[in-house]
């Protein structure tokens, strides 16, 4: 049985990376793929991107939903 992500498109998320903060809309999301591996989540960063990549996959792990 794969685990399911709590998080679901349409959804506005932020990660910290060092002491930057960085925000993001869900674009999808999809279960794991096998037992031991984190749920992925396609985010588009709003603003400054963490890496050189627009829209990027993130473990949901390192995701939390802004309220």
């Amino acid at each position: 049985m794969a685990i399911m992500p709590k998080i679901q498109a349409g959804q506005l998320v932020e990660t910290t990376i060092g002491a930057e903060r960085y925000v993001g809309l869900v674009k999808s999301s999809r279960p794991a793929l096998r037992r031991g591996l984190p749920p992925m989540v396609l985010v588009q960063w709003c603003g400054r991107c963490p890496r050189d990549y627009a829209e990027e996959h993130v473990e949901e792990s390192l995701l939390r939903i802004i309220k």
